[in-house]
């Protein structure tokens, strides 16, 4: 079952690991609907997600735990009085090791694409912001990475990954879909299945290294969670102590 930082009678929190969908689809056997639904399937108490993380990102995933749980949460995100710390490791380092990204972002279907303002699809695209902050910088693997921080103060899909790669120039580390050249995300790839063979690499494709951190749900819950294994290794060559960036509940 997934790993539980919080819980009360009306919202629970999981720490969601890489490579675990948070709803079912085609080719997609296990999903966090599936597993929830095993708990408690009723249309009054069951178990519903009010928020969602891409497949290969972990971290803090809050679950209402009835319906009215659930249309009080919904529009808590919905209103974006939830607020939620990404800590990501990203390829290469920004030129501005912090600020704003305001570039609209548009859906084509099948990745999310930065558009400027006077673009021809400017008018199709979203509004779209990011805050970054970059953590520490150094060398992963023999390539130049960043640890930062990101708020993010509205919700379009992959708007992460997108400004990161698309804007910032530094993709996501493990994004596949968003890192350009196939050779540099096959080599991500080959890292994040397990292919260096180390004790602590993904033994899930699809692992990004992009994680919820901290979740605070108004009017009291602060929920911190913790990094992957996995991430030890890149916090021992940032010279980062892994220990203290392991996260809990109301820190």
């Amino acid at each position: 079952m997934l790993p539980v930082l919080y819980e009360n009678e009306s919202v629970a929190v999981f720490n969601k690991p890489a490579g675990l969908a948070c709803q079912g689809g085609s080719k997609i056997k296990y999903s966090v609907d599936t597993l929830l639904a095993k708990i408690d399937s009723s249309d009054e108490t069951g178990y519903r997600l009010v928020h969602r993380l891409d497949r290969g990102t972990t971290g803090a995933l809050a679950v209402a735990k009835s319906r009215t749980a659930a249309n009080t949460l919904t529009k808590a995100f919905s209103d974006r009085t939830v607020d939620k710390e990404y800590v990501a490791v990203i390829r290469g380092i920004p030129k501005a090791l912090q600020g704003m990204i305001t570039t609209p972002l548009i859906n084509t279907g099948t990745k999310t694409v930065a558009v400027s303002e006077d673009s021809v699809d400017a008018k199709q695209a979203k509004s779209a912001i990011t805050k970054y902050k970059t953590l520490a910088t150094g060398k992963f693997n023999n390539q130049d990475v960043a640890l930062i921080s990101i708020n993010i103060l509205t919700g379009r899909k992959h708007q992460i990954r997108a400004h990161c790669a698309q804007v910032l120039g530094c993709p996501v580390l493990g994004d596949a879909k968003y890192t350009v050249g196939e050779k540099e995300a096959n080599e991500v790839d080959k890292y994040d299945s397990g292919g260096s063979g180390d004790e602590n690499s993904q033994q899930i494709s699809g692992n990004m290294f992009l994680h919820l951190y901290r979740l605070s749900i108004p009017p009291d819950i602060s929920v911190k969670a913790p990094f992957p294994k996995s991430w030890s290794d890149v916090f021992k060559q940032l010279n980062i102590p892994f220990s203290k960036k392991k996260g809990s509940a109301n820190e």
